[in-house]
Order: C-alpha cells, then structure tokens, then sequence
C-alpha cells in the first residue's frame, strides 16, 4: 500500500525532518517563494513568487503566436527552462486580453489563459496573463487574486510548503524543469 503523505507537512531540503504547516483560521502560510505545479502544463514544476501587491497572476512566455479555430482564439507561447536551453512549446485558449500594470509601471494588453495550479495541498484553476518575465528572478508571479480565500503570505519566509511530491494529485509524474548547464570542451 502506498504511504500518503500528509499535505499540512512540510519536509525540510537540508534536514529532512517534517514540520506541520502552519495554518490559520483555514488557511495556509506560505512564503513569498514556493514551488509550483502546473498540470495543464505537462505537470511542469515552477518556482514562483507569491505576491499579495500584484492583483493578477503571470508566467513567463516566449515566441507568442495567436491562431483561430472554431471561433475560439488560441495562443501559442514557449516556456523556456532558467538557462534558455530547453524551451516547452504550449497551446492554449485565450479567456480574454487585460491591460496589466507591469512591475515598471507600464501598461500592457496581455492574454488571459486558465491554469490549474499546484501548491502545497491546493489545486485550483485560476487566470494567469502571458509576458516574459526574462528580466524577472522568477518565472511565475502568483497574485493575490489567485490566493485569496487560500493562502496567507509570510514575506520574511520562502519554501515554508516544502518540495512537492513527485506525483501530482491524480497520481502521475511530476516534470521537474530540467537545468542543464552548456558542456564545457576543454581547452588545448
């Protein structure tokens, strides 16, 4: 029988002792760096930056292109790994275009598309605007409104969920996205 790990436990990287998640009233703590999964996404695992001042939620795209089919609008977008390597190709439908104040104060129109997320115990279909986010730390900005009723953000904290499970709530496999730094050929 396989052991179920309980979702209000968080297991440490460094010393991997299990502490209970902190909650209050019913929601959970969390820090303002989590991991992510995204399962419409080929369960492709993410670290995003939890942001209560951000009203909307984004993921970093690339190579954006738009099709039409059966009167519904489609977005085509890529979603390269840390080190620009490795690039995940994904279609989805547009929900909408929204102007978006950026992190520069700039407005932008961008495409609204619907994701399930993945974090800690909750797994929830939210909007998520397309932008790249190249000059961001992260690749994924969670807003407020995709936590709200869910999580509380503990600010001075990061990682307070701990790693996720490698299955994802049905129980298939988990994506990690892959780092792979260039091979270096030595010198003569």
């Amino acid at each position: 029988m396989r052991k179920v790990a309980d979702p209000h436990l968080s297991r440490s990287r460094s010393t991997g002792e299990t502490k209970p998640l902190r909650v209050v009233g019913n929601k959970l703590v969390l820090g303002w760096k989590e991991s992510v999964v995204l399962p419409d996404l080929g369960n492709i695992r993410l670290p995003a930056k939890l942001d209560t001042g951000a009203r909307t939620s984004a993921l970093h795209a690339v190579g954006m292109n738009y099709s039409k089919s059966r009167s519904a609008m489609w977005i085509e977008f890529e979603l390269p790994d840390i080190d620009q390597a490795l690039r995940h190709r994904f279609r989805l439908p547009v929900a909408e275009h929204r102007s978006v104040k950026s992190s520069t104060g700039m407005a932008q129109i961008r495409p609204v598309v619907i994701l399930t997320l993945r974090l800690a115990d909750q797994v929830w279909s939210t909007e998520v605007t397309l932008t790249d986010r190249s000059d961001m730390e992260l690749p994924m900005l969670i807003g407020r409104s995709a936590l709200k009723g869910k999580f509380l953000v503990d600010p001075s904290r990061t990682r307070l969920a701990g790693p996720i499970s490698s299955t994802n709530h049905v129980g298939a496999p988990v994506r990690k996205t892959v780092i792979k730094k260039p091979e270096r050929t030595p010198q003569t």
